[in-house]
């Protein structure tokens, strides 16, 4: 993932960019119209309902606990399903699922994207932009020590000892550049094979937009930055044993 460094079997199971907007320009007739200028490459198309949990106070300490349908929203994919795009009032995400290509064969595809969604909503402005990389990583080992393969994992004190079960570790990182800020989740997951241990890898960045613009050429900056904090955080929490096992290719 960082620039300058491929991997033959990279562990990225999905990746996503989403655009949050504002001031879209909304009926009935935005989706059907979407998909019309896509089916060709997203034949595929399925609704997604959204769910909130709300809990209200009351007086004398009473709450009132509930779920609130949230406005759903439209995907359309390809027909083998490793690329979608989830579309909604004031929402442009776009999925890239497993085989991950690498960022500078996917990308294109945000910009695309956006280019029809403001053909068709004209929305104002963006005002935040997130990009996620979900890695699955698998180690064909029964059991390993955390810091041969990571160094980010949890630590316990000496006297409760070295083993440990089920983990999840989250870590909020600021990077000073433009107000990025790159979410880090790391914790085991299930796995398919009693010899093996698994772990997922959850890098986020995330940033307000401070342009009143749509211009692709602000959004790609963005996203840019967004990308190489992605590889740092990557890069940072992996030992060269772990490259290994991604099977890095030669930087010629």
């Amino acid at each position: 993932m960082s620039r300058g460094r491929k991997y033959r079997r990279p562990p990225v199971v999905e990746a996503l960019c989403e655009l949050f907007l504002i001031g879209s320009t909304w009926d009935d007739t935005v989706l059907g119209s979407f998909y019309d200028k896509i089916k060709d490459q997203f034949p595929r198309k399925r609704q997604l309902q959204i769910y909130e949990a709300k809990v209200e106070f009351a007086g004398a300490g009473g709450t009132a606990a509930g779920v609130r349908q949230k406005q759903p929203r439209m995907q359309f994919l390809t027909e083998s399903g490793d690329r979608l795009v989830q579309v909604a009032e004031n929402l442009l995400v776009v999925n890239q699922l497993v085989p991950y290509p690498n960022f500078e064969k996917w990308e294109p595809l945000i910009y695309s994207m956006l280019s029809i969604y403001c053909e068709l909503a004209n929305p104002k402005a963006i005002s935040r932009v997130g990009l996620r990389y979900i890695n699955r990583v698998v180690i064909p080992q029964p059991a390993i020590h955390m810091e041969d393969y990571f160094t980010v994992y949890p630590q316990l004190p000496k006297g409760m000892g070295d083993v440990h079960g089920a983990f999840m570790v989250h870590v909020e990182l600021p990077f000073v550049e433009k107000d990025h800020v790159v979410l880090v989740t790391f914790g085991t997951t299930p796995t398919q094979k009693e010899q093996e241990i698994a772990y997922l890898l959850d890098l986020y960045d995330t940033t307000p937009m401070s342009n009143t613009t749509l211009s692709v050429e602000q959004l790609a900056a963005h996203v840019k930055i967004a990308h190489e904090n992605i590889e740092t955080a990557f890069e940072g929490s992996i030992t060269d044993r772990l490259r290994e096992v991604f099977e890095p290719e030669d930087n010629e």
